[in-house]
């Protein structure tokens, strides 16, 4: 009777190695973020709502991207269904959103030293016409 009891438990308690079937939904939306930066690469616009609103992206990209990075052995498992290709993809798409990045940093930064410069220009001619003004007044 003994036997027969720690077979049925042994048959009872088999493990599965199956991997589920739909990929991860963290590798869905990094494929998403992916998506979108490039569809938003391809707007020419340059306004300051537009640089805001892909540096959301990427910064939702990168928040996915470390999301994946953290996901334990066994969920890393789907994630290596990515071939060679996939990650050369990734790799090049991280490096492009770097010099977009660097592009962008340097945008804004020429922006502000222009309104800098303009702002020291209007200064200098609001004194001027004061001066101008003043030395009407005496003469």
């Amino acid at each position: 009777m003994a036997v027969t009891e720690a077979n049925t438990k042994s048959s009872l308690h088999t493990r599965s190695n199956s991997l589920p079937s739909a990929p991860h939904p963290l590798i869905s939306q990094h494929e998403e973020h992916l998506q979108k930066l490039r569809d938003s690469e391809a707007t020419s616009s340059i306004s300051s709502s537009s640089l805001s609103h892909k540096l959301n992206g990427l910064l939702d990209l990168q928040d996915c991207t470390d999301k994946l990075l953290q996901l334990p052995m066994k969920q890393q498992a789907v994630a290596q269904k990515f071939s060679d290709k996939c990650v050369d993809d990734i790799l090049e798409g991280s490096l492009r959103l770097l010099d977009i990045c660097s592009t962008a940093k340097e945008c804004l930064q020429i922006s502000k030293e222009t309104l800098s410069s303009e702002g020291k220009v209007m200064k200098l001619y609001l004194q001027l016409r004061v001066e101008n003004t003043w030395l009407q007044g005496t003469s």
